[in-house]
């Protein structure tokens, strides 16, 4: 959000990050990384987690609405990041 004078504006900077760019963000890393897409894992919670959790070789649902749930390969409802290393 942009602030000017100490007070929101209504704007907002940046990029808007949705289910394409976390998607291309996923694949971009794949190759600067020279790790397969098949080698990787994707964790999210909503449904612009999608296309990302769908790209990766294991898509963790975490803590998730029921939309990115319906499409994981792992579903994690306890807020507790330990049970995402056994899939690492």
């Amino acid at each position: 959000m942009e602030i000017v004078d100490g007070r929101l504006t209504g704007y907002v900077l940046g990029e808007i990050v949705d289910q394409e760019a976390k998607t291309k963000w996923l694949l971009d890393l794949s190759e600067k990384f020279r790790i397969a897409v098949q080698d990787t894992i994707a964790i999210g919670d909503g449904a612009n987690d999608i296309g990302m959790v769908k790209t990766a070789q294991i898509g963790i649902a975490f803590c998730a609405k029921p939309a990115l749930k319906k499409i994981a390969d792992v579903i994690i409802d306890e807020r507790d990041l330990e049970l995402v290393v056994p899939y690492l």
